[in-house]
């Protein structure tokens, strides 16, 4: 008898922990066949939903500037223009824009008056900022954008860190006034101006 029960308490045993083998291979596969599921359908939605070109909304985007060394904070409405947009393909993607600088605004008629003049923009003659883009590349989780900025017919390479979420770019870049003779100032480091692009596609 008690070698019938010893036998039996290792069968019990033995089965136990093919039980418990057992249950760990299907955990391992339903998450196996789980992140490929996943990883299929985020693939799917990227390659479907991110290669296109789209449609500017002019009348929801902006461009937020900051001229730290003037204390001048202000705004400029209505970008337009082309993007195309392809995350499976960046070298394939380009981005040609432009903003109407007369619609400035930094809270302050007078000074608007005088940024539109020939001392800053000059816009009766160059109405527009344009940018148009060169090259796009992926650094951790943001997109650096590099192409041509021209102010005024002056251009000049900048680059451009934006996000895309919700059908809004978003990104921000620095530019320099002396780069672009809108006003020289004594060094071109106190020319800096901290600009903030929010564009909203359709």
């Amino acid at each position: 008898m008690k070698g019938n029960f010893c036998l039996t308490q290792k069968a019990n045993g033995a089965k136990e922990n093919l039980d418990s083998a057992l249950l760990l291979h299907e955990n391992l596969i339903l998450d196996t066949m789980k992140k490929f599921v996943l990883s299929t359908l985020y693939i799917t939605i990227i390659s479907f939903g991110f290669s296109q070109d789209f449609k500017i909304n002019s009348s929801e985007s902006i461009v937020e500037f900051n001229y730290l060394s003037e204390e001048a904070v202000g705004t400029i409405k209505g970008v337009s223009g082309t993007i195309h947009f392809d995350i499976n393909n960046l070298s394939e993607s380009f981005f040609e824009t432009k903003v109407n600088i007369s619609s400035i605004n930094t809270s302050n008629k007078t000074r608007d008056k005088h940024l539109n003049s020939p001392d800053y923009f000059h816009t009766e003659k160059y109405p527009y900022l344009i940018f148009k883009s060169e090259s796009l590349k992926m650094e951790e989780s943001e997109f650096v954008l590099a192409g041509n900025l021209t102010i005024k017919e002056i251009s000049k390479n900048e680059e451009i860190r934006f996000t895309y979420k919700d059908n809004v770019f978003e990104g921000r870049c620095v530019i320099y006034s002396n780069d672009y003779e809108i006003k020289k100032q004594k060094t071109r480091e106190k020319s800096k101006i901290l600009v903030k692009i929010t564009v909203p596609v359709i």
